[in-house]
Formats: C-alpha cells, structure tokens, sequence
C-alpha cells in the first residue's frame, strides 16, 4: 500500500518508464508484428515487403524469372530464406526443398531462370533493385547518365537532381536506400554472382 506522496510519485515513475519500454500501441502487422503506421508496415524486412521486392526483381521488367511466382516468393520471405534478391542466388538445394508445392520441373525452370538472369541489363537490375520513386524510364536515364549502377552507388545528391526527373527528395530517397546496409548487401552478393553493373 502506497502511504506517502513519494511512494506514489516512485510507483507513477516506474509505470511510465515499463509504458516507454512497451513500444508503441496500435494495430499490428499481421505478417511481422510490427506497429502498422497510417495502415503501412514500417519494417523493410517484414515478409510481405521481402516477397513483393522479390516478385519486383523477378518481373519481365527486371531479370525475368517467371517460374518464381508469388507463392514461392512468400514461402522464400516467410521461412526467411531470403532477405534480399541477392540470396536468391545463394540458395542451396536443401533451401528450395523446404519450399511446398514445387514440383522438380518447377524448379529445374527457376534455377535455369535465375542463372539467365546474370545477364540482365544494369537499367534492369536497377528497376529490380526497387529505389523509391524510381521507374523502369528513370532506371534508364540514370544508368545511362552514371555509366553504372557502381557510379551511381557513389554519386552524390546534388550530381543525381542533374538527371532528368530526379528533383531534391528523389535524390536524397536514392542516396537513403544506397547507404542502407541491407540494400548494400544486396549489391555486393549481386555483383560477387556475375552481375555485370556497367552499361555496355
């Protein structure tokens, strides 16, 4: 029982700092957990975000591979398998057997796509890599204006709001996914696979 003014001024304290630790309330991703922001899932590696990047970099307009569909892109996101496009091509056969409902000649179709893949266009790769606010025609203007999606990793804000299409935020927006640590990840296993990021 509380029996004096400082009792309870410790007891309200202690109550705010366990309310601080809580997080913040609210309705949750139903996929991560997550607390949903304005009915968006703010976690870049929720399973949702994970399998619609990869369905992004598995469409006609990126590196086309079409035997991955959404089924598998979920299964691959939600076993986390794959965090980023990248793994896709780190995958052993002992992760794809954990996929259900593929059958051997599905697979044996995605793993000859995936290989095809490697020589996709660096403007495709782009497109595929999902930058914020970036279209399939920015994606070409950029890599033509850069030379490679290397230079363009590199390149400051300033030098990208040159390019046309590219205002202040856009610009900032692409130097904010090139200096994030996942997406750098991704880059790199992309490039140690055979990726070839120089527009020829």
């Amino acid at each position: 029982m509380l029996t004096t003014t400082n009792d309870r001024r410790v007891a309200s304290l202690f109550q705010s700092i366990a309310g601080f630790f809580k997080g913040p309330s609210g309705p949750k991703c139903p996929e991560c957990g997550s607390t949903v922001i304005g009915d968006v899932c703010p976690n870049l590696d929720c399973p949702l975000k994970v399998a619609e990047w990869l369905l992004r970099w598995c469409s006609p307009k990126a590196v086309n591979i079409p035997a991955l569909g959404q089924a598998e892109a979920k299964q691959l996101a939600g076993l986390r398998l794959v965090l980023h496009p990248g793994e896709l091509y780190d995958l052993g056969q002992g992760d794809w057997d954990r996929l259900d409902g593929v059958s051997a000649g599905q697979l044996a179709k995605i793993l000859n796509q995936i290989e095809d893949s490697k020589s996709a266009k660096p403007c495709a790769l782009l497109h595929g890599l999902r930058l914020p606010g970036v279209s399939g025609d920015l994606a070409k203007r950029l890599v033509k204006e850069f030379g490679s999606i290397a230079a363009l990793r590199d390149a400051k804000a300033k030098s990208l709001q040159e390019t046309d299409g590219v205002d202040e935020s856009l610009a900032f927006g692409i130097r904010r996914w090139f200096c994030d640590s996942v997406n750098r990840q991704a880059l790199q296993v992309l490039e140690q696979n055979g990726f070839d990021f120089v527009e020829q």
